[in-house]
């Protein structure tokens, strides 16, 4: 990291970042892989929402406008990045690790589970074809903001979050576009405070972060990314239920499979963070867990978040399982 200049109450700052997972981020044609400025600082609008320390959303919306803009109002922080040595490829992803089918007597890679929607079965060569472009790992290049001195917190604390935690552009909760930069790795963010109508953190925030080292990205997904599936179909007392796993992530998508209307057409996020770190050339995967209040609107007779919390809670207790005990 480099101070460029100090002017007028404004920092400007660069980061050298390097791919860490193959990161799928398109521009104005979604096929082909573009690194932009605007993803990267709407991941860090997110990332500063999740980290924001009120609960009141129309406050915290005000506040958010004011640092990156909106609609009426100019951002005071602007993103621009040095990309000269990025380049884009089509090429498919190693299988990493396979792994049963449910209900079927055939295997599937791991990494095709975590990036399901980014290719498609082409019949005559028998195989799994990426339709989107990705940066490949190790490529390296360079995030400059500048900003107030007034929202320096914010600004460093949600770009440690960003590169701690998420990653750019397409399935980055599944692990990809995972992103390395030595001065912004800070996972000590802190975990207080009730749940919140959105992601963010909170006492109920946990960091699965025991798994093992490995010499390959594909390595470190595929292990991170089997415990996570794993998990998920554990949730469910046998095949070819989908209640319990609809409460941790929705749409619900599975191949040849009839799945009911209410699972299939709802929509919502999960709330685990699946993310590839590297140091000194070696890689580790995490999972990051972050709750929010799940439906829980005054008129919510259902018990919904209770529920939600019930699947939540074993949820954890299987992913803690499968990486063999966490912090």
């Amino acid at each position: 990291m480099f101070f460029i200049s100090r002017f007028k109450d404004v920092e400007r700052r660069e980061y050298e970042c390097e791919v860490v997972t193959p990161l799928f981020l398109g521009g104005a044609d979604p096929k082909k892989a573009e690194l932009r400025a605007p993803p990267v600082k709407a991941a860090m609008r997110y990332w500063w929402r999740a980290l924001y320390d009120g609960s009141d959303v129309k406050t915290m919306a005000n506040d958010e406008a004011a640092i990156f803009g909106s609609t009426d109002r100019k951002a005071v922080v602007s993103v621009n990045l040095d990309i000269q040595n990025v380049k884009a490829t089509p090429e498919s992803l190693p299988s990493g690790k396979m792994v049963p089918v449910e209900g079927k007597s055939y295997k599937t890679s791991i990494i095709n589970y975590l990036s399901y929607g980014l290719f498609e079965y082409k019949s005559d060569v028998k195989k799994n074809v990426y339709t989107k472009e990705h940066i490949e790992p190790n490529a390296r290049f360079k995030i400059i903001v500048s900003f107030p001195r007034t929202v320096e917190a914010d600004i460093i604390k949600a770009l440690k979050a960003m590169i701690s935690f998420g990653g750019l552009g397409a399935r980055t909760r599944n692990g990809f576009g995972s992103l390395h930069c030595d001065e912004l790795m800070d996972h000590n963010f802190k975990k207080d405070g009730p749940l919140k109508s959105f992601t963010a953190f909170s006492e109920g925030a946990r960091l699965f972060n025991q798994f093992h080292v490995h010499k390959t990205w594909h390595d470190a997904l595929s292990e991170i990314g089997e415990v996570y599936r794993q998990a998920r179909l554990n949730l469910e007392g046998k095949q070819h239920e989908w209640t319990k796993r609809a409460l941790i992530a929705m749409p619900i998508e599975a191949k040849n499979e009839k799945i009911p209307t209410h699972i299939s057409s709802g929509r919502h996020a999960k709330p685990y963070f699946l993310h590839v770190n590297k140091t000194d050339g070696k890689y580790r995967g995490q999972i990051l867990f972050l709750p929010y209040l799940y439906k829980a609107g005054p008129k919510d007779t259902t018990n919904r978040l209770r529920e939600y919390e019930e699947a939540c809670k074993k949820m954890n207790e299987e992913i803690t399982k499968g990486m063999g005990g966490a912090k």
